[in-house]
């Protein structure tokens, strides 16, 4: 009878034992994903101009840092969207299907391939319009210089809120499930 005593007892405590360890792992995944959103909507701002993408395009140790930032982010998502996966084994929490989704939307759509082919394309047309801004300076409407850099400036700017709209969208999520889970 004592040894059942025992084993109860070591099972009650490896449940509780695994139970703290869980809560502890989601708050802190919570917590991690505030950072890198916070983090992400501190550097949006910046790269949200001509001027921040002109940083970006032309400094390689801060090209690296946004690059790891979204790294980063994808990489927390990931493992926020396998725990979800699992949990959504066991609830049928329509919060949960929808964070799984937005989660895919944003790695399909936002991800880092495609972030580093629209940042380089940008580049690109930054290199182009810098290049022939002596004799596009005194031109008037879309094709001068002021005028390619509105369009170039709208574009990164719709490109850079849609990225941030995503981070954002999963992080109230997070929130969202932190407070029933």
């Amino acid at each position: 009878m004592k040894k059942l005593i025992k084993i109860l007892i070591g099972v009650a405590f490896l449940f509780i034992t695994i139970s703290t360890f869980s809560q502890e792992e989601n708050e802190r995944l919570d917590e991690k994903i505030d950072e890198l959103t916070y983090g992400w909507d501190l550097e949006a701002d910046k790269l949200s101009s001509y001027e921040g993408l002109t940083n970006l395009c032309s400094d390689g140790n801060y090209r690296n840092e946004i690059f790891q930032l979204l790294k980063d982010i994808h990489h927390y998502d990931t493992i926020l969207y396998n725990v979800l996966t699992d949990l959504s084994k066991r609830s049928s929490d329509k919060e949960i299907a929808k964070t799984l989704r937005d989660i895919k939307k944003f790695e399909e759509d936002y991800g880092m391939k495609n972030f580093i082919h629209f940042m380089s394309e940008e580049c690109k047309a930054m290199i182009n319009i810098e290049r022939d801004a002596d004799d596009t300076r005194n031109e008037v409407g879309f094709t001068s210089y002021s005028g390619q850099v509105y369009i170039l400036e709208t574009e990164l700017v719709k490109y850079v809120n849609h990225v941030t709209d995503r981070v954002d969208k999963i992080r109230e999520h997070v929130h969202h499930l932190s407070k029933n889970y």
